[in-house]
């Protein structure tokens, strides 16, 4: 039998999806394998509703047989029509290069959902009685408040089971955000569900196994919806907080109870449902929860409950329109990690200081006993004030406070439709509490990516900054790839999101969320081919006409991401389905800057945001953008097979290339602004001739030694710094500004403790203590796009520019004697990939892993001008070898593990 062994198993890049938006989903694994040169040959999948039968290599719905062929990434579907209200194994054996085959994989499980609109019988339905605003004025009930936030909506429906239940799926959304339960049992363990999208366009549904929770004879569904990111509090324009998509938060459910004899019976959201409110005074992503215990109902959610007083539900017309139903593309929203804050002090007015340790978004759970009517508050900040109390000023209106009221006895608060990004936590207890009273966890909160990369080296700063951008990634990848988690923002900016998305693919398996949030930003996209600086975009300025729109480094993530996504995970299609979306942007921004200098159609046209120094020329910045654009369409043309495009957007970079060195770069090779983005932009995006390149790298350490040898970059420039650097012979001064700790640098920050990228070099030094609270959070992840490079030259594991999803894999590593050692992985859809490197006094051990089915394309610096392998010159492995450009030595290896001994000659 093979030693091949097949992991990994994904259909449409996720695990184990909860619906399709296609009828012929695509099937991804992974290999592992002993041995070098180790190989699949062919394979076979099986799929079928038995999973026992799954495992066996039986399968009643497909059978590939026997396939010759390595392809392991994205096999579309070629079984029987899938049809809806499916749950289907699947499994796969591989053989291998000498045509031994494994067994059979643990089978993996997707679901079809319900693939057409038709198949929807369930109502939108919301609680009666809601005035046309949404708002209640104020009625002298617990539920007053002066934001004029909503109490949760909780819903019910008794229903009889009266055989034996073969199968039972719940599919379900909302209008605002939900939880189901059946039986007075949680389905699922996803948090706020469904997430986020322009619920005018599209929602997405979840599917739910309720086949355990069902028993024989009576039984209940319920759940419970909050307005979350549909009518409640979203954005920064406090004059017009919330209900940017709607005023009614409503809730869609269905219920499919599959029998032993195969018959389905359906139990649906309508009018027959009962809606009333509990103890959720209100739950707000910015406000936070207010909950008081004192009304709470038991038994809502079970059998025999009477719901004296509750409303028959309404079954609602939504407004504009109603929503698109999709299945979930990206991954669920989870509880993922619990910390116990450490108590610091009593403030001067008796509040408790909590600290995590770790800022994060999330929320507390708070364990205690009290008496009835007692009152907890627990307020959310990332740092503390000189004088010990919690710092909130760059929250602005967010209040990031929940609030218990106890009903008296031993109580559990941990809060339902609200996060918070914080570090630290105020709790006010009664008089004569303290905290030996309260147990306080907090517990981190995002859209639960698989974990994809690890990386550590000698230096303990470098270590903390890739933990730092991993909590930053964590804490911002919610639904959508937000800028910050704690202030009244909180919105999935596209620039952002592109200078890091190179980084973020490597800490997390982020193919499923950018695939949702594509969509977003595809759905936001303007009549005349904008793309919008924000995705969803409504919540900027639901008033205005257009959304804000087209910015230089915002607008292009359109173009740049579809891309990427393809380079990292192969997914053709996926490009496919946005290249028109693609051209229509490049269409747009060719027909307003017929020169070929980028001046018009810019509209907030930010530049290189939040650099320090001399600021880069904004149309230096966004004409670069545009060639490097162009460029990047021409190879999405070549992939796609789209001739003439690909001639078109070849001559398109050409002509915006010249129009940019006559307008911007003088005979010397200095470029207007002379700043490190230019600079940069200018190398990277191959803006120069050959005899100018060298200039331009001289007046790029200029400046970088006109800043004391600092980084001066905006959030644009900071991805290039590094890289550029190396790619231009001067790898010293890259380590120098990657392993600095004076300001401004990655290791100021740490040093002056963040455990989060800040969003501003100086977002707090000892000299004047905290940068404006106008816009200064502690948790953003922008700059810290530097661990692309810690991956990619650092380690040495990288990607070719022609993508391949690692088929391919780029190992460049640059020891330093300085940092010691370096060791990265990555786990990919189609295997494993890791480097490790050792600098000791005679020569450095280079140790490399290669996954079944890919190659290695190796590239030493010429420092290295001697390399064994398991202690012999290259030459005697076969491996052939060739000199690179700048005196290196560049060769291919195959699958396996390798230990290199590099030295100098």
């Amino acid at each position: 039998m093979s030693a091949l062994k097949t992991v990994d198993l994904r259909c449409e890049h996720l695990f184990e999806p909860q619906g399709l938006n296609t009828r012929q989903p695509r099937f991804t694994w992974g290999l592992e394998g002993k041995g070098r040169g180790r190989n699949q040959s062919a394979y076979r999948i099986v799929a079928g509703t038995d999973r026992a039968a799954v495992a066996k290599g039986k399968g009643e719905w497909w059978d590939t047989g026997k396939v010759v062929s390595g392809d392991a990434l994205l096999i579309p579907w070629a079984g029987r029509a899938l049809r809806s209200d499916l749950a289907i194994w699947w499994s796969v054996q591989v053989w291998d290069e000498k045509d031994e085959a494994a067994g059979f994989s643990e089978p993996a499980l997707f679901r079809t959902g319900l693939m057409d609109a038709t198949d929807w019988k369930a109502k939108w339905v919301s609680r009666q009685l809601v005035p046309p605003g949404g708002r209640f004025p104020p009625q002298d009930t617990v539920y007053d408040n002066p934001y004029w936030a909503r109490p949760t909506d909780h819903y019910r429906r008794e229903f009889d089971v009266a055989r034996k239940v073969k199968r039972a799926t719940v599919y379900a959304t909302a209008l605002g955000l939900y939880e189901l339960y059946v039986n007075g049992r949680k389905l699922g363990d996803q948090e706020l569900a469904p997430g986020w999208t322009d619920f005018h366009t599209r929602v997405e549904y979840q599917s739910y196994d309720a086949t355990k929770a069902l028993a024989t004879g009576r039984n209940t569904i319920a759940a419970i919806v909050g307005e979350g990111w549909y009518s409640g509090r979203v954005a920064y324009d406090n004059k017009r907080a919330g209900s940017h998509y709607g005023v009614r938060p409503a809730l869609l459910a269905q219920l499919h109870v599959e029998y032993d004899d195969g018959s389905i019976e359906i139990v649906a959201t309508d009018s027959s449902w009962k809606c009333g409110n509990e103890a959720t005074v209100y739950s707000d992503l910015l406000l936070g929860e207010r909950y008081d215990a004192r009304l709470e109902l038991p038994g809502w959610d079970r059998n025999g409950f009477e719901a004296k007083g509750w409303w028959d539900a309404e079954e609602i017309v939504v407004l504009p329109r109603a929503p698109k139903l999709d299945a979930t593309r990206g991954v669920p929203i989870r509880k993922t990690k619990t910390f116990d804050p450490k108590f610091l002090h009593r403030t001067k007015d008796g509040k408790l200081i909590y600290d995590v340790g770790q800022n994060l978004a999330g929320h507390c759970r708070l364990e205690l006993k009290a008496p009835r009517d007692a009152v907890f508050t627990m307020r959310h900040g990332e740092a503390l004030e000189p004088g010990g109390t919690l710092y909130t000023a760059n929250l602005r209106w967010a209040l990031a406070t929940d609030t218990y009221i106890s009903k008296g006895g031993k109580q559990v608060f941990e809060p339902r439709f609200t996060f918070h990004g914080f570090q630290f936590v105020e709790v006010t207890v009664p008089e004569g509490m303290g905290p030996k009273d309260i147990r306080l966890t907090a517990i981190a909160v995002h859209s639960d990516m698989p974990e994809a990369g690890k990386f550590a080296s000698g230096s303990e700063m470098l270590n903390r900054l890739q933990a730092n951008i991993e909590w930053t990634q964590r804490s911002n990848f919610i639904a959508v790839p937000t800028d910050c988690p704690q202030r009244d923002e909180r919105m999935g900016w596209l620039g952002d999101a592109q200078v890091f998305f190179n980084t973020g693919v490597f800490n997390f398996d982020c193919s499923g969320f950018m695939a949702k949030w594509l969509q977003d930003v595809a759905d936001a996209q303007t009549p005349e081919g904008i793309f919008t600086d924000v995705a969803p975009s409504l919540v900027y300025t639901r008033f205005a006409p257009r959304p804000p729109r087209g910015a230089p480094g915002w607008g292009d993530a359109g173009v740049l991401i579809p891309w990427r996504m393809y380079q990292r995970y192969g997914d053709v299609d996926l490009l496919h389905s946005h290249y028109a979306g693609m051209v229509r942007w490049l269409d747009f921004i060719e027909k307003e800057n017929p020169s070929g200098v980028r001046e018009e159609g810019n509209f907030s046209n930010w530049g290189d945001w939040l650099c320090l120094g001399n600021f880069t020329p904004k149309a230096v910045v966004a004409t670069a953008y545009w060639a490097y654009q162009a460029k990047v369409m021409e190879k999405a043309a070549r992939v796609l097979g789209r001739r003439q495009d690909e001639a078109r957007f070849s001559a398109m970079f050409r002509d915006v290339r010249a129009a940019f060195r006559k307008a911007f770069v003088d005979k010397n090779a200095k470029i207007s602004g002379d700043t490190q983005t230019a600079y940069l932009f200018a190398l990277d995006f191959d803006l120069l001739e050959p005899a100018e390149r060298p200039k331009a790298v001289k007046h790029l350490k200029a400046a970088i030694e006109a800043a004391g040898g600092h980084i001066q970059t905006g959030i644009h420039g900071i991805s290039h710094i590094c890289p550029s650097l190396v790619e231009n012979g001067e790898t010293q001064s890259a380590y120098d500004l990657l392993l600095k700790e004076t300001y401004p640098s990655w290791g100021f920050s740490i040093r002056n403790g963040a455990t989060t990228i800040w969003e501003r070099w100086d977002g707090w030094t000892p000299e004047r203590g905290f940068q404006s609270v106008n816009m200064n959070s502690l948790n953003h992840y922008a700059l810290g796009a530097i661990g692309e490079f810690m991956y990619e030259r650092v380690a040495g594991i990288g990607i070719p520019d022609a993508g391949g999803a690692y088929r391919t894999i780029s190992l460049r590593p640059l020891p330093s004697r300085e940092l010691g050692f370096a060791e990265a992985s990555y786990r990919g859809h189609l295997g494993t990939v890791a480097s490790r490197w050792k600098v000791d006094a005679k020569a450095t051990k280079w140790d490399v892993t290669i996954p079944p089915n890919a190659t290695g394309a190796v590239e030493l610096p010429a420092a290295f001008a001697k390399v064994l392998l398991d202690g012999k010159p290259l030459a005697a492995t076969g491996i052939e070898t060739r000199e690179t450009a700048d005196g290196g030595i560049a060769f291919e290896i195959g699958s396996g593990d390798y230990a290199f001994t590099l030295a100098a000659a």
